[in-house]
């Protein structure tokens, strides 16, 4: 079920983190590259409202999305 506007409960927020650090460290982004970062949380969030939960899934989902072009 996708999470409301502005409202993360822990249970989400645990499965964003998880699916944060896989994608980066899949993608090799350090701590100090933080345009990288926020773009990563951004795609994360956005495949969390549009309904998807696996932190598994969600790294695939980022890490495709990640390597295209802006």
């Amino acid at each position: 079920m996708p999470f409301p506007r502005g409202v993360i409960d822990s249970e989400h927020l645990n499965i964003m983190q998880q699916a944060m650090e896989l994608a980066c460290r899949e993608l090799a982004v350090p701590e100090t590259d933080s345009a990288s970062r926020e773009r990563i949380a951004f795609l994360v969030t956005g495949f969390m409202r549009a309904g998807e939960h696996d932190p598994r899934k969600l790294t695939i989902y980022v890490v495709d999305q990640f390597k295209l072009p802006i």
